[in-house]
């Protein structure tokens, strides 16, 4: 515990001021008369020995002992609690208050009051904060501004606290939002579903035949032995290897009403990878921009923990993406056949650089181009016209929004898996791409 300041109390503020006023009033009706000055003077010997005397009284280090209660880990966005614990170790009393040393990226909500501490008793007190972004952050101290026995002065005390917090994305919010409701069960443009048989359905057991089963189904064999018909039961194929690539550049930069084109990538993805694990599946992520950040293949659902850690306190940079080095740093890592999610946001000059990249992965992997819909465009062919200035920025975001479609259609002719979002419906389109991918066996 460090002392950091002391300052005088309103209580010694008034006091003085008073003192100084009936000291400029005797001096107006003393009338030459030095006896009424000795009031003064007394009253000010008086007032400067109580004040040395409460100073002395409160000059020795507190002994407060503070303790803080919060999660490591807690959402971006989100209002969370946080308790401290204060004990008195000593017979002397206390009245004070706090401030916690929290860090510019949070929003702090806490009433001020001030908490009498009695001799070796403990105090509880609760307050909340709301990180605005995410990644490590730390709570470092706690001040405490302690008043003297007689209220003339106040110290101020600085304690060492440290706290790490890990800020993630809000992923309740992200699923009262962003609901899976309909997710695998809208077909992707392409895709064609094939039968539970065949290449890309694995065997997972026999059983009784069911109304609905086809007769394809039937191990005749099973059925000889047991006397009643058997069917075979398939289960999607496991072990296949899903791989996230993610724009980090300026592109992702784009603000909408649920931040960034970005932040709505990252949370859904990071959602997405939960889902591929659970089925089975091996899924890695590499981010490009300015940095790389590349996750090697993870599987089992226990493993959704290292995907949000190596990515949760990720930004996009003012960089100029290059689809082309991202590709190529990527098929040194990973030329085995898997299914590539290339999520990004595209303009209308990126198609000279795009497609000779997905063509150059189409040669190892399947290819899915997720783009999010620039949601500026979006606005601008929302606005009214009024003057010839909106004419012409509404015919400018048509001939933009054109090319766009004209981009899409021609990497769709390409053979490549479209598709086209807003970013709050990001979600549910990626996992339906990836499960439609697998239910077709494409892999």
């Amino acid at each position: 515990m460090m002392r950091i300041a002391f300052r005088p109390t309103r209580k010694s503020i008034i006091f003085l001021a008073g003192l100084l006023l009936l000291t400029l009033l005797l001096k107006v009706t003393a009338n030459g008369h030095d006896q009424p000055m000795i009031f003064a003077y007394l009253g000010a010997v008086i007032l400067a020995i109580i004040g040395l005397v409460d100073w002395l009284r409160s000059n020795s280090t507190p002994t407060i002992e503070v303790e803080r209660q919060l999660p490591n880990n807690i959402s971006f966005n989100r209002w969370q609690n946080v308790d401290l614990h204060f004990r008195n170790n000593s017979t002397q009393p206390y009245v004070f208050t706090f401030s916690e040393h929290t860090p510019n990226e949070f929003e702090t909500e806490l009433i001020s009051e001030n908490i009498a501490l009695s001799a070796n008793q403990q105090a509880n007190k609760r307050y909340r904060i709301k990180p605005t972004k995410r990644g490590n952050y730390q709570i470092t101290s706690i001040e405490l501004c302690i008043n003297s026995p007689w209220r003339f002065w106040q110290q101020y005390w600085l304690i060492e606290l440290n706290s790490n917090i890990k800020v993630y994305p809000d992923f309740n919010r992200l699923n009262q939002g962003q609901n899976l409701n309909g997710v695998s069960t809208q077909m992707m443009t392409g895709l064609k579903l094939q039968k539970k048989r065949g290449e890309g359905i694995e065997f997972h057991q026999l059983r009784d035949f069911r109304q609905g089963d086809s007769v394809r189904q039937i191990d005749w064999q099973a059925t000889s032995k047991r006397q009643k018909l058997i069917s075979k039961e398939y289960q999607e194929e496991q072990n296949q290897h899903v791989i996230v690539m993610l724009d980090a550049g300026q592109r992702m930069n784009i603000e909408t009403h649920v931040g960034t084109h970005f932040d709505a990538a990252l949370n859904a993805l990071l959602m997405l990878s939960h889902t591929v694990l659970k089925q089975g599946d091996w899924f890695s992520m590499q981010s490009f921009g300015q940095h790389e950040r590349w996750l090697a293949g993870v599987k089992g659902a226990q493993n959704v923990s290292r995907v949000m850690n190596h990515f949760y306190d990720l930004y996009p940079d003012e960089s100029a993406s290059d689809y082309s080095q991202a590709v190529q740093n990527l098929l040194t890592k990973r030329s085995k056949r898997a299914l590539i999610l290339l999520v990004t946001t595209i303009n209308d000059q990126d198609l000279n650089e795009l497609l000779p990249a997905i063509k150059r992965l189409q040669q190892h992997h399947l290819v899915a181009l997720i783009n999010i819909e620039n949601q500026g465009l979006k606005e601008a062919l929302a606005e009214p016209i009024t003057d010839a200035s909106d004419a012409n920025s509404y015919c400018a975001a048509i001939a933009l929004h054109n090319q766009y479609q004209l981009n899409l259609k021609r990497l769709r002719k390409e053979n490549v898996i479209c598709v086209d979002t807003k970013p709050e419906l990001l979600l549910p389109y990626v996992v339906n791409t990836y499960l439609n991918v697998k239910h077709s066996g494409l892999l």
